[in-house]
C-alpha cells in the first residue's frame, strides 16, 4: 500500500501555455483591414468614373471630329457636283457647237458641190453653143426636192450669132413616161408648182427657165421632150428629147 507521498502527480507532465488576450489590437486590425477594403473599392469606382469620363470625353471629340468630317466632305460633294455639272454644261455645249459646225459643213460641202455642177453645166452649155444655127437648148438639169414627185429644173436656150439678133420664140416641153403600165405624156403646164407655164422667150445670147414641178402619184418619167418654135422665118423650129435619167442630177 502506497501513502499519498508516493503517488506521482499527473500535472507535473503537462505545460501549461498562458496566451495573452488582446482585444484592442485585433479590433485596430479589423478596422485598418475594413477601411483598406473600403479604399481600395473607393478607388476602384473611382478609377472607374474617371475612365468612363475619359471615355466620354474621347468619344465626344472623335464625334465631333467625324462631323466636322463630315461637314467638311459635303461641302467638298457639293462642290465636286457643280463642278461636275459645269463640265457637263460646257461639254453639251461644246458637242452642239460640234455638230452644228458639222453640219454647216455638211450643208456648205453640198452647196458647193452643187454650185460646181451648176458652173459644170454652164460651162457646157456655152461650150456646145454654135454660131449661126438659132436659138438652140443649151441644156436641161433636174433635181430632186422633198416632197413625193417634185423637182426643180434649170432649162437654158442659147442663141449666138454674127448679126447679134434678138432670138423671140416659145418652147414646148412635154414628160414621155409610164402610168399604171400605161404609156402617157403630160405637158410642163399639167406639172407646174411654181415658175412659168408657158416658157416664151426673147432674147439674144442667153436665156434660162427654172421652176419646180410635181407629178402625179405612180407616174414614172422617162423622157423629156422640148420643141423650139421660133418667130422668125430664118429660126424655124425643132426638137430634142432628153432620157429623163441623164438630165436628173
Amino acid at each position: 500500500m502506497r501513502g499519498l507521498g508516493s503517488r506521482p502527480d499527473a500535472r507535473q507532465g503537462m505545460k501549461l501555455v498562458i496566451t495573452p488576450h488582446r482585444p484592442v489590437r485585433k479590433a485596430l486590425i479589423a478596422v485598418g483591414l475594413t477601411l483598406a477594403v473600403l479604399f481600395a473599392v473607393m478607388v476602384a469606382l473611382d478609377y472607374g468614373h474617371w475612365r468612363a469620363i475619359a471615355g466620354a470625353m474621347v468619344s465626344t471629340g472623335e464625334k465631333r471630329s467625324l462631323l466636322n468630317e463630315a461637314v467638311t466632305l459635303r461641302r467638298e460633294n457639293e462642290r465636286l457636283r457643280f463642278d461636275l455639272a459645269r463640265l457637263r454644261r460646257t461639254e453639251e455645249i461644246h458637242r452642239s457647237a460640234r455638230e452644228e459646225n458639222h453640219g454647216l459643213l455638211v450643208e456648205a460641202q453640198a452647196e458647193i458641190a452643187a454650185l460646181k455642177r451648176e458652173t459644170q453645166f454652164f460651162r457646157d452649155v456655152i461650150g456646145s453653143a454654135e454660131v449661126g444655127n438659132g436659138p438652140r437648148i443649151g441644156g436641161i438639169q433636174v433635181k430632186p426636192l422633198e416632197g413625193a414627185g417634185r423637182y426643180g429644173y434649170k432649162l437654158v436656150m442659147t442663141h449666138v450669132n454674127k448679126d447679134d439678133r434678138v432670138a423671140e420664140g416659145s418652147l414646148h416641153v412635154a414628160l414621155q413616161g409610164e402610168y399604171e403600165g400605161q404609156r402617157k405624156a403630160l405637158r410642163l403646164g399639167e406639172l407646174v408648182e411654181s415658175g412659168p407655164e408657158k416658157l416664151s422667150f426673147k432674147f439674144k445670147h442667153f436665156r434660162l427657165f427654172e421652176g419646180t414641178i410635181r407629178m402625179p402619184e405612180g407616174f414614172v418619167p422617162r423622157q423629156i421632150e422640148v420643141a423650139v418654135r421660133g418667130r422668125g422665118r430664118s429660126e424655124g423650129g425643132y426638137s430634142e428629147t432628153y432620157d429623163w435619167a441623164s438630165v436628173l442630177n
